[in-house]
């Protein structure tokens, strides 16, 4: 920095010093509080309008958020990078494949799927590039090496690469246990000699086995479903009344039923019972019927 003196004339009288103000005593300030912790949990919302509480970081935490997203889902959640190598999941995936998350990462999404291949995976991504739903039904492999059946939906995401896989695998094994229970109890019903039929809690057919078809002489089933059963059993009121009273109040009616079906008068032994569909152990969801026709002489 440069300094310029400049030197005052001859004759020319300093100036007289200024006096200087003494400064006011300053009062003496309390040390500042200590900061304190906010309880995110504490800080209730607001109405539009009123004065905005502290900001809640747990909410605007966005890690926070998306591992509450995966507890919440009841489907098992495998995260893959766009390799096909696990980088994340949810606590479904030990309850499905029986899998911890730190024994899943990094493994290739073939050993828990298989037949999820770099070229399947490739069509997954123009798929949903074209704006399809892509689902899968797959047969998944836990730890212990037992098989299970799983309906797998597949999306993408950004997550730690562009274009990371999401698998959404939803165990269907109950279910389809459950079908192939159904279809057998059907089968059974077809080659039973009785003649069997099931109504809605409406009394309308939902139901008829072939022997049921062949007693009133219709070719298909379709012929009668959703038509009221009473109706195919005419010539016999009282007997029907009370078979479908007993059933519905939960007790089994067994009897004679005098009708006429396909043009002939039958005497027909008469099986009637509640039907239920297995939400409820005392509300009807209709009755079933079981009959033999009685040949007399």
């Amino acid at each position: 920095m440069l300094k310029f003196l400049f030197k005052r004339p001859d004759g020319v009288p300093a100036p007289a010093p200024v006096p200087v103000a003494k400064p006011a005593p300053v009062a003496p300030v309390a040390p500042a509080a200590a900061d304190k912790v906010v309880d995110h949990a504490a800080v209730v919302p607001v109405e539009e309008g009123a004065a905005k509480p502290a900001t809640n970081g747990f909410r605007s935490d966005h890690k926070s958020l998306y591992r509450q997203l995966l507890r919440g889902l009841y489907d098992a959640i495998l995260i893959t990078d766009p390799k096909g190598h696990v980088i994340d999941g949810n606590d479904r995936v030990a309850e499905s494949f029986q899998f911890g998350k730190n024994e899943v990462w990094d493994m290739e999404i073939a050993k828990l799927i298989p037949g999820i291949t770099r070229q399947l995976m490739d069509r997954v991504r123009q798929g949903l590039a074209e704006d399809r739903h892509v689902m899968i039904d797959a047969r998944c492999i836990r730890k212990d090496g037992t098989v299970f059946p799983a309906e797998v939906s597949i999306s993408t995401i950004d997550l730690m690469n562009t274009g990371d896989y999401v698998f959404s695998v939803r165990n269907v094994e109950k279910r389809k246990r459950q079908l192939r229970f159904s279809r057998s109890l059907q089968n059974a019903l077809d080659n039973d000699l009785a003649a069997v039929a099931v109504c809605d809690a409406a009394g309308l057919v939902t139901y008829a086995s072939r022997a049921f078809l062949t007693l009133l002489g219709w070719d298909k089933a379709e012929m009668i479903l959703g038509k009221p059963l009473a109706e195919l059993f005419p010539g016999d009121a009282a007997a029907w009344a009370e078979a479908c009273q007993k059933a519905n109040a939960g007790e089994r009616w067994l009897g004679m039923l005098h009708t006429t079906t396909a043009g002939q008068a039958r005497p027909l032994a008469l099986a009637a019972a509640i039907a239920r569909d297995g939400s409820s152990e005392t509300e009807s969801a209709g009755m079933v019927c079981s009959m033999i026709e009685i040949q007399e002489g």
